[in-house]
């Protein structure tokens, strides 16, 4: 599955590990397979089984979301030799408020310095590793991150904008293991108020540009510019989906999910237009 998976990526075995290697692997795999809880919306299992996972994600070409692309990230890099770790965070993405941990990400060592990878977290997922070390700005493809220490062993990611630091997540050095991680995939896919059991969200990511969708707003994001797109009916989705953020989907399927979950919030936003 290793030598297959960095085929697909247009990657070659390290001789060992390092950092190099790591900016090519999260820059190859953010933009070859897309970000998305499909899965969740068409009520299927989601097995964290790492053959199951490579087989939907990689050789079925379906995506996935944060438990599915940071498993592969940190077996692949484990297998090639990396020190890693399992990391959870609590999402905040500007309102710190009490939330579970919902989010995976690999914590990697290198000779005594720490990286954050993280290929499964959406539009704002740095496409390069992030050193907890390093506290000013961090360049990653067109936009740039800071990583504030909140303790000797607290941390939280940020996006920095020209509207200011966006606030992304938190997260600490407790040794988290697979059990905890089924307990977050659990909550983001099945309790009823999880953000990825209401709506349809989609995104595939390069060092140049940034697509996506979220319910029935497309968005290409490049450093000088953006084009939003409103998605109006289940052709626009199957086009937007299959062109644009190259997911391989049926086109039953695309009507579905624009019946059931973009449609509805289509309406919603056109009847708040009409209210005096």
């Amino acid at each position: 599955m290793l030598e297959q998976y960095l085929d697909t990526l247009d990657l070659t075995l390290p001789k060992s590990p390092n950092l190099a290697f790591l900016n090519e692997y999260t820059r190859a795999h953010l933009a070859r397979f897309t970000f998305n809880n499909l899965a969740v919306l068409l009520r299927e299992t989601i097995s964290l089984e790492t053959s199951d996972i490579f087989d939907k994600v990689i050789s079925r070409q379906r995506g996935g979301y944060c438990f599915e692309h940071n498993k592969i990230a940190h077996e692949t890099l484990k297998s090639l030799g990396y020190s890693t770790r399992i990391i959870l965070a609590r999402v905040l993405n500007n309102h710190d408020r009490p939330v579970p941990r919902t989010h995976r990400i690999t914590l990697v060592k290198l000779g005594e310095e720490l990286y954050l990878i993280d290929v499964g977290f959406g539009g704002t997922c740095p496409v390069a590793p992030i050193s907890l070390s390093n506290s000013g700005p961090q360049t990653a493809g067109f936009e740039q991150y800071q990583v504030n220490k909140l303790s000797h062993t607290e941390f939280e990611l940020v996006l920095l904008t020209k509207e200011g630091p966006f606030l992304l997540y938190r997260f600490d050095l407790a040794v988290y293991t697979e059990a905890d991680c089924e307990m977050g995939h659990f909550y983001s896919h099945q309790h009823p108020r999880a953000v990825f059991v209401n709506n349809f969200v989609v995104s595939r990511k390069t060092p140049s540009a940034i697509y996506t969708l979220i319910n029935h707003h497309f968005t290409q994001h490049t450093e000088h510019k953006v084009k939003e797109v409103l998605i109006d009916s289940a052709d626009a989705l199957r086009r937007c989906l299959t062109q644009e953020l190259a997911l391989i989907i049926e086109p039953e399927i695309c009507d579905y999910l624009f019946d059931s979950y973009i449609k509805p919030k289509l309406n919603e936003d056109r009847n708040e237009d009409q209210k005096p």
